[in-house]
């Protein structure tokens, strides 16, 4: 086999290898978006993103103006899990990821309702 035919296929092999990562960048793409109640954005809010089909999680938290982005998603379908203190939870079935492409999702969740706690008129126990 002459010697250009060797350098050729090295330089080919390389180039195969190399365009791998390239190739599973494509494959992911990203959810972002931002979480807000009645009164405006919520900080410190958990985002999680559950596959549909693979069960595979990713989580982010959002900045103080209530910001998430979650990165290198593997294309497909997911459900999203939103939790921040002093707010109900919420839940989205399905938000759809595809490849190279950031899905945006803005999302409002409810203040959580206070509850007040009636005592009525028990005492502590005391030491005998």
């Amino acid at each position: 086999m002459p010697q250009w035919i060797k350098y050729l296929l090295l330089v080919l092999i390389l180039l195969l290898v190399a365009s791998i990562p390239l190739a599973m960048q494509l494959e992911t793409g990203s959810i972002q978006g931002k979480i807000t109640d009645d009164r405006g954005p919520v900080a410190n809010a958990s985002v999680d993103a559950r596959n549909v089909m693979s069960g595979a999680t990713a989580r982010a938290m959002t900045d103080a103006s209530g910001v998430y982005k979650l990165e290198n998603l593997r294309s497909g379908r997911y459900s999203l899990f939103v939790t921040a203190a002093g707010h109900d939870s919420l839940w989205v079935r399905q938000v759809v990821v595809e490849p190279g492409r950031s899905t945006s999702r803005d999302l409002q969740v409810n203040r959580a309702r206070m509850t007040t706690t009636r005592w009525s008129g028990l005492q502590p126990a005391t030491g005998a």
